[in-house]
């Protein structure tokens, strides 16, 4: 397009050039022509020769040259006019090919050419410069509930609130969706970014003015510092990301520095994920089962089922590590199912086995509880197993019902209809309120950890838990103590009649055939109650 963008402007000048000299040629005729009065020398001349009908001649001689001019002038009028045509044309493919057509800002493609003229000029003349990655927190939930022409609306406003900050040599580009990067070019020092980044942070906290009203939206940014963080354009954008999902993992609406430590962690949750998706094919997975005892007799009435991975190429991967993984990724959904499935036929192993039914407890992802089909995915396991739907206890954490409550319950009545147990682990570590517990289709409480640890030498988590069981108790909810690791915390619950407990006091978690003889010890043994460590 520029070369005929160059063409034309040649073209054009061209041929404005041998117009000129066209006039000009015409002013010297005329004036030769009245110094010499040529015009009365042509009437003469045709005169003195009328055979030769010379005055139509003349005159066809002197329309023709007007002709042409007409001609000529209409032609330059339409060069003209397409040249400007191209122009246009030209720059709107140019804007369409290096800016974002919703906000006006760079896109992907001028942001990396600009890029790298900064990497090219930093390293010329030894300077720092810096990348920041900039992600919304929130915008698709505001997508979803209002619309793309709300959201659009919402990504108008915050790149006008970036631009300001920027500076004349500075560069801002929206790269996809709800992404924009921050390039600024010759900085002194660290700190100056430091501030920058926190006053973008602040002003992103002030609300935006919507057709629907006003929304609160949030970013989180992650900062690749050149030459330090990266060399080349693919490694600061890359390290910059890396350390904006670290922001985001910190609790969002912040900013994070890149360092080696994020870039290792975001390199092993990338092998996780990728190993995660062969592990099921491959068998790895297995599971284990914690005994859940009542507190007053000792007797075994359930269990926990807990997930391991063994990686063929990893080894032991605790779940702490992995679970997160499989939830961002999505592979929660199917790992859930195979969880619960093995759960299901289990217990039923052991009712061959002939041990008595137990309660079986089955922690359960927020992606599987927003599922729509998961009821029916649970009626049918329970189906194919035999397993008695009162048998099965699901657990969930409190974020998955903040998530979405109505949705949660609307599953969870569905869930109860069908007979299976709820419970609400980890509860009093979040958000729970009595609001939330009236209206859940709940039928136990476990209290977390973190408040029996230091039972009974803790002032403030002896009354924690009492107000927990009180309050459960009020509510006809069961409750259940976890991380029970020695004898004082089990008279502590005894006194405070909490129905359940577990933990590493009576037993790990362990294989489903160690957890029968345990099982089967604890239910033959007359002396009670019975401590079944192993």
């Amino acid at each position: 397009m520029s070369a005929m963008k160059d063409a034309l402007r040649w073209f054009r000048t061209r041929l404005g050039l041998e117009i000129s000299l066209i006039a000009v040629f015409a002013l010297v005729i005329y004036a030769i022509s009245v110094e010499n009065d040529l015009f009365e020398w042509m009437v003469e001349f045709s005169r003195d020769h009328e055979d030769w009908e010379l005055d139509e001649v003349f005159v066809a001689i002197f329309f023709s040259s007007v002709t042409l001019s007409l001609v000529l002038y209409r032609v330059m009028r339409y060069l003209n006019t397409e040249y400007h045509k191209r122009v246009r044309a030209e720059e709107k493919i140019h804007k369409m090919a290096f800016f974002d057509d919703l906000t006006g800002l760079a896109n992907r493609a001028l942001c990396h050419d600009r890029l790298a003229h900064v990497v090219l000029h930093s390293k010329r003349f030894n300077l720092q410069a810096a990348v920041l990655f900039i992600d919304l927190d929130g915008f698709k939930a505001i997508n979803d509930a209002y619309g793309h022409h709300v959201g659009d609306s919402l990504l108008i406003q915050t790149g006008k609130r970036l631009s300001s900050f920027l500076r004349g040599d500075d560069t801002l580009a929206r790269m996809s969706g709800d992404e924009f990067v921050l390039i600024v070019q010759s900085i002194k020092q660290a700190t100056d970014i430091t501030n920058l980044a926190a006053k973008l942070v602040q002003v992103m906290e002030e609300p935006f003015t919507l057709s629907s009203g006003e929304a609160f939206v949030t970013c989180s940014i992650g900062i690749a510092i050149y030459p330090t963080d990266g060399k080349t354009v693919e490694e600061l954008l890359q390290n910059a990301d890396s350390a904006m999902y670290h922001a985001k993992n910190r609790g969002k609406n912040t900013f994070e520095f890149f360092s080696a430590s994020i870039d290792l962690e975001a390199k092993r949750k990338l092998q996780l994920m990728t190993q995660l998706r062969q592990a099921l094919a491959n068998r790895e997975f297995s599971l284990h089962y914690q005994p859940i005892l009542d507190v007053c007799s000792g007797r075994i009435t359930g269990c926990e089922t807990l997930l391991r991975w063994t990686s063929s190429l990893l080894g032991p991967v605790s779940p702490v590590e992995f679970i997160p993984v499989a939830e961002e990724s999505g592979l929660i959904l199917s790992l859930g199912d195979w969880v619960l499935l093995q759960s299901c036929k289990q217990h039923m192993q052991w009712q061959k086995m002939g041990l008595p039914p137990l309660m079986v407890s089955v922690n359960l992802s927020a992606k599987q509880l927003w599922q729509r089909n998961y009821v029916d995915s649970v009626k049918c396991i329970l189906e194919v197993t035999g397993m008695q739907a009162k048998y099965l206890e699901l657990e969930l954490t409190e974020s998955a019902v903040i998530e979405d409550i109505d949705l949660v319950m609307d599953t969870l009545e569905d869930l109860k209809e069908l007979g299976v147990s709820i419970a609400l682990d980890d509860f009093g570590t979040g958000y729970s309120s009595i609001g939330y517990l009236r209206k859940l289709s709940l039928h136990r409480v476990k209290i977390d950890r973190c408040f029996i640890d230091e039972i009974p030498h803790n002032d403030d988590d002896v009354a924690t838990t009492k107000a927990i069981i009180s309050l459960a108790r009020n509510l006809r909810l069961k409750v259940t103590a976890e991380g029970i690791e020695n004898a004082a915390q089990w008279e502590f619950l005894k006194q405070i009649k909490c129905d359940c407990m577990q933990g590493f006091y009576f037993s790990r978690a362990v294989t489903g055939d160690e957890f029968a003889r345990i099982y089967r010890q604890n239910t033959a043994d007359t002396a009670w109650p019975l401590k079944v460590s192993v």
